[in-house]
């Protein structure tokens, strides 16, 4: 195997009795530029005894003890989709921080969205990590790898106002106001809300409550079933407004304690791509477009002019409850996040006091200041 050493313009050889081992050291080097030193590293790693990148990751994923079956078999999937094409023929012991770059640098050119990109950066990283416990390798080779940044200028989360919120309400169909009601309400997650029993919810006690212990989820064959909710944490009890007690009750009345307190129309299962077809995006053209009745826009009618998801109703709830003045602490355990860091970078933007001091800061910082003008020194 030849090259040149870009560094020094050098013809420099390999030599391989094994052409798998020459495949992929060739593979390794192309991808490390060529450089003398790190084709000597290359060349000794391959020569290790050790898995390779896809062995590696796929005994990582069968090693984790803390995710459900379809959280595994998306891991593959993300395996399958992005890491093996580019990176499994490679040994462990080869890989470098110059290939992983690479290979994030490829999967941007590929037109991956940056979210995903560092979401199976993530399963590679953990997967590198385990390779370090296992005694694969001495070191992380992602550590240190910077990942694409979001190059949109929207934010990804959009909060509706209570007049935004009633008025898409009103176009929603009556059946499924009280599920709408109750995600803008109590903030739980779709898989969790769905997954609620009449067992689950207590109108009787003041305050009313829901409690959360479960949520829909798939298994390795995509199949539904009801697990553990996403954390620990997840598992809680969500206080309930009187008003949305009363909306409840009906929806509880003549159930069994172990019937699905929010179903479709025949009493089944109520899936998130079928309510986003039949029922939100419909809900969302008559908000954004209201017409009269024989048809032709009404143009003096409310419109709404956001596009909100139906995650967003839990976004929704987050932002309602900061602006009451609840404590970031509280909200972590309403909303069942993990940790208080999650609930802190998701929503501290919204914290009115503190933007109210920043801004009071930077007043105090600018007084005795005039903006665009010089002053000269009165001469008496």
């Amino acid at each position: 195997m030849l090259w040149r050493d870009p560094e020094t313009g050098r013809q420099t050889s390999l030599t391989y009795d094994d052409e798998r081992e020459a495949i992929v050291a060739k593979k390794l080097i192309e991808a490390a530029g060529g450089y003398v030193a790190e084709a000597n590293r290359i060349a000794e790693a391959i020569k290790k005894p050790g898995p390779t990148v896809a062995q590696a990751v796929a005994e990582h994923i069968e090693l984790l003890t803390a995710v459900g079956s379809d959280t595994r078999a998306h891991y593959r999937q993300q395996m399958t989709a992005h890491i093996i094409p580019t990176l499994g023929i490679f040994p462990v012991a080869a890989l470098s921080y110059r290939q992983v770059a690479g290979w994030v640098a490829d999967l941007s050119k590929k037109g991956l969205a940056p979210k995903t990109i560092a979401n199976v950066h993530g399963l590679f990283s953990a997967s590198m990590a385990t390779a370090v416990r296992l005694g694969y390798r001495p070191d992380n080779p992602c550590a240190g790898v910077l990942l694409p940044k979001s190059q949109s200028t929207s934010d990804d989360m959009t909060v509706l106002t209570r007049d935004e919120f009633m008025l898409l309400l009103s176009k929603v169909s009556p059946y499924y106001q009280p599920l709408v009601l109750t995600l803008v309400t109590t903030g739980l997650r779709w898989g969790e809300a769905t997954a609620l029993t009449a067992g689950d919810v207590d109108l009787v006690s003041r305050p009313a409550t829901i409690r959360v212990t479960k949520a829909w989820k798939r298994d390795e064959n995509r199949r539904w079933y009801v697990g553990p909710p996403k954390t620990k944490r997840a598992r809680r009890t969500v206080s309930l407004p009187d008003d949305l007690v009363d909306v409840l009750f009906p929806v509880v009345a003549g159930k069994a304690m172990d019937e699905l307190l929010f179903t479709n129309t025949v009493g089944a299962q109520l899936q998130s791509s079928r309510f986003w077809t039949t029922t939100w995006t419909p809900a969302l053209e008559a908000a954004r477009n209201p017409r009269r009745p024989d048809g032709s826009p009404d143009l003096d009618a409310p419109r709404l002019s956001k596009r909100p998801r139906v995650h967003d109703l839990r976004h929704t709830h987050a932002s309602w409850m900061i602006a009451a003045g609840t404590d970031l602490f509280v909200l972590q355990r309403r909303l069942g996040h993990e940790s208080i860091t999650t609930t802190t970078e998701t929503y501290a933007h919204l914290l009115p006091d503190q933007q109210r001091a920043a801004a009071d800061a930077a007043s105090r910082a600018l007084a005795g200041l005039t903006l665009g003008t010089s002053r000269t020194p009165r001469v008496r």
